[in-house]
């Protein structure tokens, strides 16, 4: 059993299945990263991240083995989400969850 270190943050915005689209697309290109439907998820080597747009809100989710990785896969969700999202003036404020335990 390992340890992985989890955090989420939430966006409201009308258009959160747009943005959630854009990132995946982005990362698609060099690294494992699909969607479908309201549903999305990034494999960096780091960490994995997991996208849901519903109800006006994007739902981001950050998972790691490491405080460390953690960190660096917020910062880099949370640059490139500020790319697509020029229009809004939104932030992502991560929130951490307890450890998670994965067999």
């Amino acid at each position: 059993v390992r340890k992985h270190m989890k955090t989420t943050a939430l966006v409201s915005t009308e258009k959160a299945a747009r943005y959630m689209k854009a990132l995946v697309n982005h990362f698609s290109r060099k690294i494992v990263a699909s969607y479908e439907g309201n549903h999305g998820t990034i494999s960096f080597d780091f960490g994995r991240c997991e996208l849901k747009a519903e109800n006006g809100n994007l739902i981001v989710s950050a998972e790691s083995q490491n405080a460390d990785n953690l960190k660096r896969m917020e910062q880099v969700i949370d640059s490139h989400l500020k790319r697509f999202i020029q229009d809004e003036d939104l932030t992502l404020t991560w929130s951490t969850v307890k450890d998670v335990n994965t067999a």
